[in-house]
């Protein structure tokens, strides 16, 4: 995908039905109030820490689990090249041996993204927790051939790779708080009832005000629900539905990586 379609999908993202939703609602307001003459003064720093603090917050919060979703992936991938090489490295070990246990690891992974990808797929990661059972019966079925040493080292590097597996899931079930989510979205329905009245007290009985003033109440609207789907688009940072979602197909272990690999 070239620079420009990137640019235009990531415009066209925001565009939803809470979109067109608020816009209509400013303008149908804003026409309510210069009708019946509502004028009500109101402090915009009202706007500040009812919904831009709380928005921005949100925002924060959700880029910062897509930040770590990442960091814990490569962690995740990273074990798994980790314990096969020791594995591998193993004298003695035969290669039919590092196969299977790779090709379990595989296995894992390739559960791990089907879990991450879809939804209601909790029962999946029950399924990677019967592997990890799995993979250290591959391990201790070789034991003789290692020392304690390695024996320490394969099994801290097998339970590191599951506790990434499992710090993932915290992260896909554990989202930004539902209360706060909702709570802005509540209050930027609400702000077109605040802002509208600022507009209609200085406005006069001319075609180009009331344009001006309108265009600002839907800039106001526009910005406002446009942010919320910003953030509501990175709340999950693996579903592959956003633009800015963990690219997992490139980030996974792939079979070229295998030590047996042609």
């Amino acid at each position: 995908m070239s620079s420009n379609q990137t640019s235009l999908s990531a415009i066209l993202s925001v565009f939803n039905s809470r979109l067109f939703i608020i816009l209509f609602e400013t303008t149908a307001i804003f026409f309510v109030y210069d009708a019946y003459n509502i004028n009500i003064k109101v402090d915009y720093t009202i706007m500040s820490i009812a919904i831009i603090f709380p928005l921005v917050f949100s925002i924060t919060s959700a880029y910062q689990r897509r930040q770590d979703a990442i960091a814990l992936y490569l962690e995740f991938r990273n074990k798994i090249i980790d314990l096969t090489n020791i594995f591998y490295a193993v004298e003695s070990v035969k290669d039919k041996n590092y196969n299977e246990l790779f090709n379990s690891l595989q296995e894992v992974q390739n559960l791990l993204i089907q879990y991450l990808t879809q939804d209601d797929s909790e029962k999946t990661f029950d399924v990677i927790r019967e592997k990890r059972k799995e993979v250290l019966l591959i391990i201790d079925s070789h034991k003789k051939l290692f020392n304690e040493r390695e024996k320490d080292s394969l099994i801290r590097v097998k339970n590191e790779l599951f506790l990434s597996a499992e710090k993932i899931r915290g992260i896909k079930i554990h989202g930004t708080p539902i209360s706060l989510k909702k709570y802005c979205l509540v209050f930027i329905y609400f702000s077109p009832f605040l802002y509208a009245s600022q507009s209609i007290l200085n406005l006069q009985d001319d075609l180009v005000t009331t344009l001006i003033s309108l265009s600002f109440s839907l800039v106001v609207s526009f910005v406002l629900m446009a942010l919320y789907n910003v953030q509501d688009y990175i709340e999950n940072p693996f579903d592959q539905k956003g633009l800015d979602d963990l690219k997992i197909d490139l980030l996974k272990v792939n079979e070229y990586e295998s030590l047996h690999s042609k």
